[in-house]
Formats: structure tokens, C-alpha cells, sequence
């Protein structure tokens, strides 16, 4: 069972423009839930992102950097795409795999599917907050997902390929 879990029917967001966009750097800067992230493929499947941001329970900055490996396991009969992933390279977070899954309802509606299944800080203080951290990236998920919307309605995916 996932950890995290967060699901969300897009409109106007056809599911193969949408896994096309995750393997542009400039999809996820604007996806972005943070202050500020740099972000750039070194790889077809590896994204390189520097992150800036906040939290918000306790207002600390936070500077982040590693690398996002995305691993298409392809599409699932009733399921739709399936896509793992893990963070690496990352000094503060010690663990971070999960799923993202794309299926298509019509040829203008998908259903968005994050699932967080381990997630391990490798820093001590914020190892601190405990289930806050849980919190903090359950909120930035619920963004994430938010601003996947957002683009969806008021932008083309077109634009990003």
C-alpha cells in the first residue's frame, strides 16, 4: 500500500501529450510547486533539478538538489500508464520512490495518480518533524497536482513538446 496517495481527473489534458510533457524540463518548471527550481534532462529519463524553497510550517528555507529518475513501464489493460520513479543524488533525501500513473478517460480527460511508497530524509533536523515531513510532501503533491490542473486549462501541452 502507497504511503502517500493522491488522484486527481484532469480536463482538457490528453494522456499522451501529458506523458510526453513529464520528459520536458520546462513542464516541470512550471508544474513546480516550490519557490524556485532549475530543472534539466541529463539523460532521456533523468531529471536534474536544483530546488529553493520553504517550509511553511516553520519557515526555513530549504535548498535542494538531485536527480528525478522517471521509468515507463508502459500501459496496463483498465489501468492506463504506469511510471516509477526514484530520487537519487539527493544529500537530503535519503529515499523517494513512488509510481505516477496516466490514464486516459476521453481524448480530452485523463486521471493523474501520484503514489509515494518510501520516503526517508537523510538530514537529521528535518528527520525531526517526523509525520510533518509526510505533511509537507503531501502538500507539495496536492500543489503539484494543482498546477498540472491550472496548466491544463489554461495552456496547450503542445506548447511543451
Amino acid at each position: 500500500m502507497a504511503k502517500i496517495s493522491k488522484v486527481l481527473e484532469v480536463n482538457n489534458c490528453n494522456n499522451e501529450a501529458l506523458f510526453q510533457a513529464l520528459y520536458k524540463a520546462e513542464f516541470w518548471e512550471e508544474i513546480n510547486p516550490a519557490k524556485k527550481m532549475e530543472a534539466e534532462f541529463t539523460a532521456p529519463n533523468v531529471l536534474h533539478t536544483k530546488v529553493y524553497d520553504e517550509i511553511d510550517l516553520i519557515k526555513i528555507p530549504i535548498e535542494m538538489e538531485g536527480e528525478l529518475v522517471l521509468s515507463d513501464k508502459g500501459e496496463e489493460a483498465g489501468k492506463g500508464r504506469l511510471i516509477e520513479f526514484n530520487v537519487r543524488n539527493n544529500e537530503n533525501i535519503r529515499e523517494l520512490e513512488g509510481r505516477l500513473r496516466i490514464k486516459s478517460l476521453s481524448p480530452t480527460k485523463s486521471k493523474l495518480g501520484v503514489f509515494i511508497e518510501t520516503f526517508t530524509l537523510s538530514s537529521e533536523f528535518l528527520n525531526l518533524l517526523g509525520g510533518g515531513a509526510d505533511l509537507v510532501l503531501q502538500r507539495k503533491i496536492s500543489e503539484m497536482l494543482r498546477n498540472i490542473e491550472r496548466v491544463c486549462k489554461t495552456k496547450d501541452l503542445q506548447d511543451f513538446l
